[in-house]
């Protein structure tokens, strides 16, 4: 990658490329000029205009001085930068740019550059389409220089800010007696199992902010404290971790042993699905923390139990009723009042419901069913089950799994971890799991996507004209009902624009500052990388030239 020279005494080359192309007649010279580039210019955020080549050089045919024809004019383009320089016949002359400098640089180029990366786009997708219309963009080569000279920097010293700023109100919210409740979920870069990076997110039950972020090798680890979001990006070495799966409990090791004593966050509960390593080392090392397991996850692993039983051919008319159980299970895991037997209790009356027994008898209590009494016609028009059929007792076998009724004593609290699933759709702007990117960049694209999150938490829903709460109608393909979904405020990309203004004060300073060498994670290939003649020939030999396509 190219290195930029960021000294006040320096202009940055133009890479060859990007001079598209060069009218060059010999100019003459004259002490009198009618335009500069050091005329005073608008601010970086005025608006801009697409305008077709022969339109601009409409306006350069004739001398606005003394109106003869302009004879001689030399019009160079630096990337997304157009310069004319004109005389004519009276030898005035003068220079025209489409755009101020930065010193030396066009200023369009870095607003191009850091309107590619804060909008989560990538330079090959923006290139493309200015292609299409023939848009005249900096080439490849400067804008992955700009990229790491200007932007990656940018965001890392916002997001450092940014971070500090959220851990002292942390600490300091802590202090005043609230409790620190954290759930955490893990993302992998890419779809299944062999994924070259893995976040791991933990959310605060009490904001939507991403609070902390710190560097490791490989695998990546990020925590949101409830409303806020803390996430901490882990590099460790392969070695350390054998599998996507091993990542998880890696990110979620590390991660709270940063927080905890490195940050000095005193954390009260967390919340994860059942991964069983994450079960492991939160009941090994992190014993003051109280562990729970998300009733999102589990209730998945329900249905996904159900469906398969329901599949068979005899077991058909349990198929009716897997949406009653699971709304059933979300319904006593936020009603048991935090008790555990409570729980348990419930969850297993659903034997008795489902074979239209809503009164009975258990450790000597007589218990009903809280819903309201059936008359006569739904009693008789509902498929109940046979306590007898094999359905049924298959279903019991779910139902009273020793594993699962262990578990629901962790899930008393009713926390899931619903909100990290919008911080993962906001990672998937920035960090799109079809594309792969370089360490530095990923950074700095997750540091974009939890400023992104945090700067948008608590967005209220939107109203109609007559003031009612607006919602959408969406049919999912997994449920086949029509639902109502809430609409709600746009997204705010203001941090941006703070962002774009300190690319240009760091493109103004003598010496910036650099953010700290992190050392590049090692290649995941586990033998000797060959000589790249001998892997031709063998791709040669496995696909002759009549497969080629």
């Amino acid at each position: 990658m190219l290195q930029m020279d960021t000294s006040i005494s320096s202009v940055i080359e133009d890479d060859p490329e990007d001079m598209s192309f060069s009218l060059s007649q010999q100019s003459s010279s004259s002490e009198t000029s009618s335009s500069s580039a050091s005329e005073e210019q608008g601010e970086w955020d005025e608006r801009k205009w697409i305008v077709n080549e022969s339109s601009i050089m409409q306006l350069f045919r004739t001398c606005h001085i003394c109106a003869a024809q302009i004879t001689n004019k030399k019009v160079t383009t630096t990337g997304s930068q157009l310069k004319i320089e004109w005389t004519c016949l009276n030898n005035h002359h003068g220079k025209w740019a489409s755009c101020p400098d930065a010193r030396g640089m066009a200023q369009n180029n870095l607003l191009v550059s850091a309107a590619t990366l804060f909008s989560g786009t990538t330079f090959t997708e923006v290139h493309e389409w200015a292609s299409i219309l023939n848009l005249q963009l900096l080439k490849k080569s400067q804008y992955y220089s700009i990229q790491s000279d200007y932007l990656i920097p940018v965001v890392h010293f916002a997001y450092k800010d940014h971070h500090e700023n959220l851990i002292r109100r942390l600490i300091r919210q802590k202090a005043e007696g609230e409790s620190i409740e954290l759930c955490g979920d893990a993302r992998s870069d890419s779809p299944g199992y062999s994924c070259k990076y893995s976040t791991y997110s933990f959310q605060l039950v009490s904001s939507n902010e991403i609070i902390h972020f710190i560097q490791w090798v490989y695998c990546i680890c990020f925590f949101a404290i409830a409303n806020s979001f803390i996430s901490i990006l882990f590099r460790q070495w392969v070695t350390e971790a054998s599998s996507s799966v091993a990542m998880e409990s890696q990110g979620c090791r590390r991660g709270l042993n940063h927080l905890i004593f490195n940050e000095g966050v005193d954390i009260d509960l967390i919340t994860t699905d059942r991964a069983t390593s994450v079960r492991k080392i939160m009941r090994e090392e992190f014993q003051n923390v109280h562990h729970e397991f998300d009733p999102w996850h589990v209730s998945k692993g329900i249905k996904k139990k159900l469906v398969a039983l329901a599949n068979k051919k005899e077991n058909q008319v349990l198929q009716g009723w897997i949406r009653a159980i699971l709304n059933h299970f979300w319904f006593l895991c936020s009603s048991c009042g935090e008790s555990a037997e409570e729980l348990k209790r419930q969850w297993t009356s659903v034997l008795h419901h489902i074979c239209g027994e809503h009164t009975w008898e258990q450790d000597g209590r007589k218990w009903a069913c809280p819903h309201p009494a059936l008359n006569p016609d739904q009693q008789r028009t509902k498929r109940w089950l046979q306590p007898e059929s094999q359905v049924f007792k298959s279903l019991r076998n779910i139902v009273e799994d020793k594993r699962l009724l262990k578990d629901l004593e962790q899930m008393t609290r009713f926390k899931h971890t619903g909100s990290l699933e919008v911080y993962h759709n906001v990672m998937l702007k920035y960090l799109p799991k079809r594309l792969h990117f370089r360490y530095d960049t990923m950074v700095a694209r997750t540091q974009l996507a939890i400023l992104d999150n945090n700067y948008n938490v608590g967005r209220q829903q939107t109203e109609t004209s007559e003031g009612l709460p607006r919602y959408s109608m969406v049919f999912p393909k997994q449920s086949k009902e029509w639902v109502a979904k809430k609409i709600y405020e746009p997204t705010s990309q203001y941090f941006t624009q703070h962002l774009v203004k300190l690319v240009l004060e760091r493109r103004e300073e003598r010496t910036p500052e650099d953010i700290p060498h992190v050392q590049r994670p090692g290649n995941i290939a586990t033998k000797e990388r060959p000589p790249k003649e001998d892997l031709i020939r063998k791709h040669q030999f496995r696909c002759p030239r009549h497969t080629d396509v």
